[in-house]
């Protein structure tokens, strides 16, 4: 059984048939669950190369949001034009967790009442994020707000994970 979605193995194979996917390594071999998809994929702990290259194929420019955070922008103005919240700001702080470690907030929120919130969007979590998410809340004043978008057959909408 494929651990990876569909949506996931589509993409991926449009990105080769098109030739914007990029494989790092020297040998290729299959993905399961993904047709005719080359990738090197190398059993490592997530400071090796392998690892990050596999991380920097959905990374995003500073400031430029993904698809999961466009429709989450719009979930926080359609909570906007309702009042539940008053002000939101993606990307707008940066917090220190330990020297050289930081943490950006994706959505920065201000609620009705004036409480501040950050909101993490996550297609998917990876044990890092977690960590620093589980950090930032221990350190600072905020409500932390996990958020991942529900497919179609969940029912649609987002799960909602606190940390606080």
């Amino acid at each position: 059984m494929s651990a990876f979605s569909p949506a996931f193995k589509k993409e991926i194979e449009n990105r080769i048939k098109n030739g914007t996917l990029k494989v790092a390594g020297q040998s290729p071999v299959l993905v399961p669950g993904i047709k005719s998809v080359p990738a090197v994929i190398k059993n490592g702990s997530a400071g090796s190369e392998s690892m990050r290259n596999l991380q920097a194929l959905g990374r995003m420019k500073t400031g430029k949001m993904n698809k999961t955070e466009i429709a989450y922008s719009q979930h926080l103005e359609a909570l906007k034009s309702c009042g539940e919240i008053v002000w939101w700001k993606f990307e707008a702080i940066k917090l220190r967790l330990a020297d050289s470690t930081f943490y950006t907030v994706d959505f920065f929120v201000m609620k009705a009442s004036g409480e501040l919130e950050a909101h993490e969007v996550k297609g998917y979590w990876m044990d890092d994020a977690r960590v620093k998410i589980k950090v930032a809340a221990g350190l600072y004043p905020f409500r932390f707000i996990a958020v991942q978008k529900k497919s179609n057959k969940q029912g649609g909408g987002w799960k909602i994970e606190v940390f606080e």
